[in-house]
């Protein structure tokens, strides 16, 4: 048998560069901007250096890819087979087939061979660079060798007459060698076939599904997003809109409810002041905050709704009120008060909306946030009996007292509910007894007016 030998030297593409086509694509941008991210809460100026440093890895990334696809192969044919310089030697009863590429895959002459071990020989062309004229020549001409040695290969199985002494095993594993042989001239043949028309044709059909996509997908998923955002909208109003509605409705139905508890007596310095009674609801203290405007009123709707249904399920707390200065306080009992059947408590509020009380002594001020004089305390005073000076020798009444003689401006707040079984009358000698103290202690008491609140 004659063994001649034919040679092709060309360059190629590979797909050994892939890897770096990803990182630049995908894994690089994606590491730096979750890193750039997460160190930016505690070093503010990492942005700009995290993206210089991203595009040098993507130019790197790009370089070795350009670098690693380039490959320069040599390939001798002969009877049996081919020596490559990229893959070392194929016998042709090891090729197991030769799929041809789409149209969307690879540009003709690109080739690729799948081994019997599972081994891949993948040649790439880019018939678009001029230089690689030259080289798909070059290949063109080896695929036609190629194809001219597989036909022969299988004209050669086909005449080759069965042995005489074969096996059934040994007849079919001929006749499996015969077609795949025939399978790879066909598919070889497929593969010459393709002309650079084929993939003209598909990208321009891209590009037209491309544009139309800009045109008028681009106005369908405009629209979407409207209509979706419309709808988001409409529910936060309705969500925001509900939540005034269900306000009011509790207002009404606590200053309702609350003339249930009776009268308040009120003597102050502040003439638009008021006391009144403010349901205590309470937010759920394991539930999450939401400050999302709409969202965060989910919960209070319901809170207000159950309250609306059921005015009595929670407690009430009274509240001294001033609509023109801003201010709201929740009148408390004194933290040294106890519980005795034989006191009533007398609630005391001093506010002033322009002094803030100072820093204690040797401690640092780390917040300069200016917080107005607010304190609410209370005394207790006998149920039974005229109620004496001595009731006013503790140091709740002093606190407050000593903030009105230091600061000027403040605001004071003395009030006592008829529902603790203290009269009018007894709430007069208790204001008799407290004007005489300040009087006493130069605090200026012409302001002092008295109200009755909590009344129809």
């Amino acid at each position: 048998m004659e063994h001649t030998m034919k040679q092709y030297t060309f360059k190629y593409q590979n797909s050994s560069g892939l890897l770096y086509l990803l990182l630049v694509l995908v894994g690089i941008p994606l590491v730096i901007m979750l890193l750039t991210v997460w160190l930016m809460d505690y070093v503010e100026w990492i942005f700009w250096p995290n993206m210089i440093i991203m595009v040098c890895l993507m130019g790197l990334g790009i370089w070795r890819f350009v670098k690693k696809s380039r490959a320069i192969d040599t390939i001798s044919l002969d009877e049996e087979g081919f020596t490559s310089l990229s893959y070392g030697r194929i016998l042709y009863q090891d090729i197991h087939s030769i799929p041809p590429y789409g149209p969307l895959q690879a540009p003709p002459p690109s080739m690729r061979i799948k081994l019997n071990n599972g081994k891949k020989l993948v040649w790439l062309f880019n018939p678009d660079h001029p230089k690689s004229a030259a080289e798909a020549i070059i290949f063109t001409a080896f695929k036609a060798e190629l194809l001219h040695r597989l036909e022969q290969r299988a004209l050669a199985l086909q005449a080759e007459p069965p042995e005489e002494n074969a096996t059934a095993s040994d007849v079919i594993v001929d006749d499996k060698h015969n077609n795949t042989a025939k399978a790879l001239v066909s598919q070889l043949e497929e593969s010459k076939k393709r002309d650079y028309k084929y993939i003209a044709i598909p990208i321009s059909a891209v590009f037209a599904l491309v544009m139309l996509f800009r045109t008028c997908g681009a106005d369908f998923i405009q629209q979407q997003r409207d209509r979706e955002s419309a709808g988001f909208r409409d529910a936060i109003l309705s969500m925001e809109t509900t939540y005034e509605n269900n306000v009011q409705r509790a207002k009404v139905v606590a200053e309702a409810y609350a003339l249930t508890f009776g009268p308040v007596f009120l003597w102050t310095n502040d003439s638009q002041a008021s006391v009144a009674f403010s349901p205590h609801i309470s937010k759920d203290p394991y539930g999450a905050e939401i400050n999302v405007i709409g969202l965060r009123h989910a919960e209070d709707n319901k809170l207000l709704e159950e309250y609306i249904r059921h005015p009595d399920s929670v407690g009430y707390d009274l509240t001294v009120i001033n609509p023109s200065e801003k201010f709201q306080a929740v009148m408390s009992k004194s933290v040294f008060s106890e519980d005795d059947s034989l006191t009533m408590p007398i609630y005391l509020t001093v506010y002033n909306p322009k002094e803030s009380l100072p820093t204690p002594f040797r401690q640092h001020a780390v917040d300069s946030t200016f917080r107005p004089i607010r304190y609410s305390t209370s005394i207790a005073v006998p149920r039974a009996g005229d109620p004496k000076e001595e009731i006013f020798d503790n140091m709740d009444f002093a606190s407050v007292r000593s903030i009105l003689q230091k600061y000027k401006g403040t605001y004071f707040y003395m009030a006592a509910k008829e529902q603790d079984g203290l009269p009018a009358q007894q709430f007069e000698k208790i204001k008799t007894l407290v004007l005489q103290d300040f009087k006493k202690h130069k605090v200026n008491t012409n302001q002092f007016i008295s109200k009755q609140c909590n009344v129809r």
